[in-house]
């Protein structure tokens, strides 16, 4: 075995010497080295003959070599065993011979000959030529005799000579010291001796088997290679991995027929593998496609329709003990199943225009739309590509994970049920099962029940105009409440229509936008009274978070509401005592909410659960929405303390601005003092001129209002906004949640309905994330609480201001607010906006007759403001709702800007005292209130009338809560702990 360790590079084997000497540094040995007795092998290349012949042996006889190319050690052929009879008390060797029995080596070396540098041999072309007997050396094969019987070993140099005697080329005859170890070289044992081969001499065979012997000189080139095995050529595959060996010379250049080797071997590669690659895309899919072919179940229509009437149920939160608020029950004649010959044309063509153009023709399936959908999935992109038949399979297993791993695979099997559904029934009996079963919206399950939810309408008498506007809600039916989605939707379908030559260009073109009926009257009436109002309302929160009614229905969810059953009461209680003998006409909302969290503690949207939802309805607010006007000033760095004009009368920005009743806080009014008397002309100046209307808008927003306030047509909100006039219009609902935030030290939570939506195995399936975030100044927390303080302490004398204060001396924050009936002296609206740390309350009222806005009058035909009814209801829920309770403040109160004095809001001398209820409402003469301080100016346009269908757009997206409010943690809706 050869170890040479650039035999990949080496392009041929030497061939033997012959009678004539090869090797062309013969010449430059001289004569001593062309005597020298040749034993089979290559000679060794001496290094240095400076070297002492008496250096201590390595342990083996050999150089150790850095490469490590040391293998023909391990091999199991034995060469090395004369070692092993070496290292036993440095005995002499007895080499076995004809002629002499205890040769020995000689104490010195033989001078080495100048090492030449080191060259690649030249090609092999033939054979190795084996030496002749002149040379000296064993007979080659076919020589007769050269085996000695018994011989172990092939004698050294100089056997049979006399002892220690030296031999050729200086080589030390038997008996002479042997030299030391160093590192090996090779030898050839003979075979024992056999008959005498004709016309060769006796001698040892060289095909005997190889030894390993001491080398006295060691080398820093390659050994030499033995003439008994044969290396490969350098273009012979080894196990074809060019990486097998080290090659000391494998960072150099590489010649041009390398690189295209490496590159044939790097690309085969790639081919191989991508013909697997291409193999497992292809040939997985389609096995996978017919092995779930066989496995997957479509689904029946009349299973499907069952599925959906299960009961929903709502209960009471958890500290109601959960107790139930209501059961979702669809009434009879919600749902009708009609036949495909009962579907009009106009419907069935509406539909595929809407929805799957190529119904009556696909295989179930749209690939095009498949790798869509994948595509936007993976890119973040809309749109599912679904046909009817994958809408109607999404539909019916209640399965719509969009998104990941699931979300894939869900398609996936969608797309096989699909298929296999196309193949088991009629495309008219997939249609009319889809149309019998989708949601359109308004709580209508059916082609039939939409109609009517819509229209009020039999399925027979829809126009192309009114179909294409219930087959463009299929796809996203919660947006029910949003005009511009549900009219850029049926224009959609229209043109669409058109296109595909189911309508004219003349029907087309006379098309309108369908008028609806009232969405109060397309309810189902599962509960009645407050109750049915909170019920809807709940119903839409958990549709915007994924869950919409068909869901609910499918598998028979619960949900857990916010809604505390005593807080509950208490508000419903409070309205029906103060509203005990009033006209009929008059419609207060109410909305609780706890600061902490954003629940919704109690909810009152009118004693009709099936007419306006006054707690949701978007009203103007009047000087309720001051405060926000004040948010704006001191982000800038202006406080309570600064100082504007508060006479009435005054013109700004081209209009003359009034206050209510021709009051006034004098020419240098401070803020303060014009909060608590509520000066239009202050706030007025300050939203036009100190910090303009979009800082207040922005300011409002921030606080947690989510009507759009910025016009629609671009630019900013006309200074209006200042006094909640104009086109202003929020909710009772987003009214008690900004007023929290003012309650929580500046920290806002999204306001929310529900604590969890639990499936039909007791699992929770959704919960809200409740999470806080600073609403001022999201970089500084303290400025943030600071801002807030700072308006709670303006608003703090409000409540006792207007004879609407809380009992025992308790801290309450709030302000009062009015809206004027167009150009007359009477009130269109009238607020009362409250709180503590504890609590957040809002109460609105407003007045209509025949769905007309009319103007607000009590019983006695008096002008109703924000400290009259409002501010009285509110005040009976504050002080049931805390009878007992901590009394708990806002905490220290850190000024920004300039500091308002108590000498400060004393001047002007006038002593209108705004909305202050100690002048009754209901008193007779003349000595009446006026309207609050939020009457706009005299040139403002009338009230706009509210459109209860409009949806509200989503809060700010939580973050990181703020410090902590100066207010202890109380459980969630309860009530706040006593003293005791």
């Amino acid at each position: 075995m050869n170890d040479h360790r650039n035999h990949r590079y080496r392009e041929s084997e030497p061939a033997w010497p012959s009678g004539d000497n090869p090797d062309p540094r013969a010449s430059a040995r001289g004569a001593q080295e062309e005597s020298q007795e040749r034993t089979g092998f290559w000679s060794p290349l001496w290094e240095d003959d400076d070297e002492q012949a008496g250096r201590p042996a390595n342990g083996h006889g050999r150089a150790a070599h850095s490469n490590g190319h040391a293998r023909h050690e391990a091999a199991g052929n034995g060469h090395a065993r004369h070692q092993a009879a070496d290292s036993a008390g440095g005995a002499g060797h007895a080499w076995p011979d004809a002629d002499a029995s205890d040769h020995r080596w000689p104490d010195a070396e033989p001078p080495a000959a100048p090492r030449p540098a080191p060259r690649r041999p030249a090609p092999r072309s033939s054979a190795p030529a084996w030496p002749s007997a002149e040379a000296g050396t064993p007979a080659g094969p076919g020589t007769p005799g050269g085996r000695r019987p018994g011989g172990p070993h092939t004698p050294p140099p100089g056997a049979g000579l006399p002892n220690g005697a030296p031999g050729p080329n200086g080589a030390p005859g038997p008996g002479g010291p042997r030299p030391p170890a160093g590192p090996t070289t090779r030898i050839v044992r003979p075979r024992p001796a056999g008959p005498p081969r004709q016309g060769g001499p006796v001698g040892p065979d060289v095909e005997g088997p190889t030894e390993l012997l001491p080398r006295t000189h060691h080398g820093t080139g390659p050994e030499p290679q033995l003439l008994t095995h044969r290396e490969p050529d350098y273009d012979e595959d080894l196990n074809d991995d060019p990486d097998l060996y080290y090659d000391e010379d494998e960072d150099a250049p590489l010649s041009d027929g390398d690189r295209r080797q490496r590159r044939k071997k790097i690309w085969r590669r790639v081919r191989r593998t991508a013909y697997v690659l291409t193999a497992l895309g292809v040939i997985g899919p389609i096995v996978a496609f017919f092995v779930a072919y066989q496995v997957v179940e479509v689904p029946d229509a009349k299973a499907v329709a069952d599925s959906q009437g299960q009961v929903v149920t709502l209960t009471y939160s958890n500290d109601s003990q959960r107790e139930k608020l209501s059961e979702i029950v669809p009434p009879d004649g919600t749902r009708q199943m009609v036949t495909y010959e009962e579907l009009p044309d106009v419907v069935k063509h509406a539909v595929f225009a809407a929805e799957d153009a190529e119904f009556m023709t696909n295989p179930g399936f749209d690939i095009g739309g498949v790798l869509r959908a994948g595509y936007n999935q993976v890119t973040g992109g809309a749109g599912g590509g679904s046909t009817i038949t994958q809408q109607y399979i999404k539909m019916a297993t209640g399965n719509d994970e969009a998104s990941g791993l699931s979300g894939y695979s869900r398609k996936a099997t969608e797309v096989v049920k699909a298929y296999k559904m196309n193949n088991t029934y009629t495309k008219e009996q997939i249609l009319t099962s889809y149309l019998n079963t989708i949601y359109f919206g308004r709580s209508a399950n059916g082609i039939v029940a939409a109609a009517k939810a819509y229209y009020g309408k039999e399925l027979d008498k829809l126009t192309a105009s009114e179909a294409a506007l219930l087959a463009g809600m299929i796809q996203r039916p919660g947006e029910y409440r949003n005009e511009k989605y549900m009219q850029r939707r049926w224009k959609f379908v229209m043109d669409q229509m058109l296109d595909k030559g189911w309508v004219t260009a003349e029907v087309r073109k006379a098309a309108t936008f369908p008028d609806r009926i009232p969405l109060e009257k397309a309810r189902p009436q599962a509960i009645t009274g407050p109750g049915a109002h909170i019920q809807q309302a709940v119903l839409e929160e958990a549709e915007d978070a994924g869950y919409p009614l068909e869901t609910l229905r499918q598998k028979g969810y619960k949900i857990q509401t916010t809604i505390n059953k005593a807080a509950q009461k208490t508000a419903q209680d409070a309205i029906a005592e103060i509203m005990e003998g009033e006209p009929g006409n008059l419609f207060p909302g109410m909305v609780v909410i706890d600061p902490r969290n954003g629940a919704v503690l109690a909810y009152y949207g009118g004693e009709d659960g099936n007419g306006l939802d006054w707690a949701k309805a978007r009203q103007e607010p009047g000087s309720s929405f001051k405060p926000f006007d004040l948010v704006a000033l001191l982000e800038e760095g202006k406080g309570l303390g600064e100082t504007y004009d508060g006479r009435t009368d005054r013109i700004l920005g081209g209009r003359k601005v009034r206050n209510s009743g021709g009051a006034t806080c004098g020419e240098n009014c401070t803020v303060a003092t014009a909060m608590k008397k509520s000066i239009n002309t202050v706030f007025y100046d300050i939203a036009l001129n100190e910090v303009g209307t979009k800082k207040v808008a922005d300011a409002a927003r921030q606080a947690g209002i989510t009507s759009p306030l910025m016009p629609e047509e671009g630019g900013n909100p006309d200074a209006n906004i200042s006094i909640g006039g104009g086109k202003t219009l929020v909710s009772t609902y987003e009214m008690a949640s900004a007023y929290a935030t003012f309650a929580n030290g500046g920290t806002y939570y999204k306001p929310h309905l529900i604590e969890a939506i639990i499936g039909p195995e007791g699992d929770i399936v959704w919960k809200p994330g409740v999470k806080g975030k600073p609403a001022f100044d999201a970089g500084n927390g303290e400025r943030n609480r600071q801002i807030a303080r700072n308006v709670t302490e303006s608003l703090l004398p409000i409540p006792e201001y207007s004879d609407i204060g809380c009992d025992d001396n308790r801290q309450c924050a709030g302000k009062t607010g009015t809206h004027q009936f167009g150009a007359t002296e009477d009130n269109a609206k009238a607020w009362m906006v409250g709180y503590t740390p504890q609590i957040s309350v809002a109460v609105s009222l407003a007045a209509e007759e025949n769905q007309k806005q009319v103007p607000l009058k009590d019983q006695d035909g008096d002008i109703i403001y924000g400290s009259g009814l409002p501010g009285e209801i509110w005040q009976a829920f504050m002080n049931s709702w805390l009878d007992g309770a901590t009394k708990m403040t806002f905490g220290k109160f850190d000024p920004i800007g300039k500091v308002a004095s108590d000498e400060d809001e004393n001047k002007g001398g006038d002593n209108d005292r705004g909305d202050r209820r100690s002048n009754d409402n209901r008193s007779s003469g003349n000595d009446k209130p006026p309207s609050g301080g939020d009457k706009p100016p005299t040139d403002s346009e009338p009230t706009t009338e509210t459109d209860d269908t409009e949806t509200s757009e989503d809060p700010p997206p939580n973050s990181t809560e703020p410090g902590d409010p100066p207010i202890p943690t109380l459980g969630l809706g309860g009530r706040p702990p006593s003293e005791n």
